[in-house]
Parts: structure tokens; sequence; C-alpha cells
């Protein structure tokens, strides 16, 4: 009975390190508008349901980020826009024209708007979509879910090694007093 105990606390212990992890290192691939960023693929996180029935809130959207030379007029594409008090924020719009300047700067009209090409992330078509995996992830990297899902675990992981290291330490040693 203690041996399928230890393998099922070993089992949680590994699933827990993988997911903070996996937190961790999507906190720190942030890029300026503060979305998660892998190469060539953006982790959008559903907020609101906006964008129904295409898109739910609670959804986690990996959007692959597409060249200039595939985003065309009539493609419907992930934005960024920046308000008033610089907070970006993630809009979909449909591309109704697309001007190149050279082969690297490309600007697009997105629902009347113009954006530039560094402000597209992709099209809505090349983008997976994994039902209320997004609600999950948006918890664990938030501030306060990421302080409890994996600060204080770690902490308490910490603090029974160091009690365990102590407390095998004073054993020992009253082993050998009692020896002598």
């Amino acid at each position: 009975m203690d041996f399928i105990k230890k393998i099922l606390i070993d089992i949680v212990i590994g699933v827990w390190f993988v997911i903070a992890f996996f937190a961790t290192v999507c906190l720190l691939s942030y890029n300026e508008f503060g979305t998660t960023v892998f190469g060539k693929n953006t982790i959008l996180i559903m907020q609101s349901d906006e964008l129904e029935p295409e898109f739910l809130e609670g959804d986690l959207l990996i959007v692959k980020r597409n060249s200039d030379s595939k985003i065309n007029v009539g493609d419907k594409v992930f934005y960024y826009n920046t308000t008033m008090n610089q907070k970006a924020i993630v809009f979909i719009g449909l591309v109704e024209s697309k001007e190149e300047f050279q082969k690297t700067d490309t600007t697009y009209v997105i629902d009347g708007e113009k954006v530039s090409s560094e402000y597209v992330i992709g099209t809505t078509t090349a983008t997976k979509v994994h039902h209320k995996v997004g609600t999950i992830l948006g918890v664990i990297t938030s501030k306060w879910g990421f302080m409890f899902f994996i600060l204080l675990p770690m902490l308490f992981a910490i603090v029974y090694e160091v009690m365990m290291i102590i407390d095998s330490s004073k054993a020992n040693k009253k082993e050998l007093l009692e020896e002598e």
C-alpha cells in the first residue's frame, strides 16, 4: 500500500512540476503586448464571448504567425490595437486592403483602420483552438494564481525538506552521542 501511495505522490509532484515549468515559461515569454509568444506561435486566452460562435470564452488559441505574403484581402486576422493608456488589446478583423512597402513592411486596412504588419498576429484559419484550457492557463499565469499554485507549494516543499534535514541531523547526532 505504501508503494502505491509513493507512486501516486510522485505522479502528482511530476504533473505539478510540468505545470509549474510551463506556466513559468509562458510568463517569461511575454512580448511587449503582454501575450505569450513561442517563435511564430502566439498563445491567446479568450477573455470574453464577443467572438462566439467561432471562439468561446475560456478558449486557448494558438495563433501561428503568417508571413505577410500569405495574408490576403478578405482574411480574418488577429491584431494588436493599443488604446490611450497604451494597453494592448487583441482584436479580430477583416483585411480590407493590403499595401506593401518594400519586402519588409506591409500595412493593412483592417475594419477601416490602418494596421502595420508588426501588429498583426495571424489569420483565424491558422489558429488551433483548445476549449476551456485557456481558463486554466489564465488562472495559473495570473499573479495570485501563480503565487497560490506554484510559489506556495514550492515554499512548503523547501521548508519540509529543510525540516527533514534538521531532523535527520539531530537523529544522527543523538546516535553518535549514544555510541560514545
